[in-house]
């Protein structure tokens, strides 16, 4: 965890807008693998609005897709 916070902290610090969304999107992904849901969708929607800010709208649009995706498995019960 300390890794990933220390990425996204680099990267804002020097102003590095693509590394801090994909180190966004990566810490998303690592607490979805512990099922940590609230820091998942926390780290997919700041990872969402650096990619925005950056210009990768397609990304943005991938992004808000799994997430939307996410959620029905969620609310499914698929994904405890």
């Amino acid at each position: 965890r300390a890794y990933y916070e220390k990425a996204i902290t680099s990267a804002k610090l020097h102003k590095f807008l693509h590394e801090e969304a994909l180190a966004q999107e990566l810490a998303a992904y690592f607490y979805l693998e512990l099922g940590a849901r609230e820091q998942t969708l926390e780290h997919f929607m700041l990872a969402h609005e650096k990619y925005l800010e950056w210009g990768a709208l397609g990304k943005c649009d991938s992004l808000l897709k799994f997430v939307d995706f996410m959620k029905k498995l969620w609310h499914e019960g698929a994904m405890s």
